[in-house]
């Protein structure tokens, strides 16, 4: 079992090779993309990017993998625990999720954190955060 609160994410400096951690990879800049992966000493079982802006309360799930060889089980969803546990009060979105079936049976089982439409304040749309062709759902 790992604890995916905040409190238990270390930093590139404070990892070991002696356990499983939740390595927190903080962004280059405010409201850039950052991220958390699963991780056994140098071995990286998986890694979720999401982008949190602290000013307007938002934040945008980028991306989630796990190697193939440690799907189904939990991997995925420790990391989504682990990126929501970092910013419980704000408004989640993430990028849609498209048509990859691997993709939609583990959301389907997690449960999504936010709606598949990405909604990124100024600060995520300066720094990138969204792809251009993601950032508008046409309206007609």
């Amino acid at each position: 079992m790992i604890d995916p609160a905040p409190a238990r994410h270390v930093t590139e400096d404070q990892a070991d090779e002696y356990g499983l951690r939740l390595l927190l990879l903080r962004p280059a800049t405010a409201a850039g993309i950052g991220a958390i992966q699963l991780r056994l000493g140098h071995t990286v079982f998986g890694e979720i990017r999401f982008s949190l802006c602290g000013i307007d309360r938002r934040a945008v799930l980028v991306h989630v993998e796990v190697e193939e060889k440690h799907r189904r089980r939990g991997a995925g969803r420790v990391l989504v625990a682990a990126a929501a546990a970092r910013a419980p009060r704000y408004d989640w979105t993430t990028l849609p999720i498209g048509q990859d079936p691997i993709t939609v049976a583990f959301w389907a089982r997690v449960g999504a954190i936010g709606p598949p439409i990405p909604h990124p304040c100024t600060h995520q749309t300066q720094q990138g955060v969204v792809p251009a062709e993601a950032r508008w759902t046409k309206w007609w």
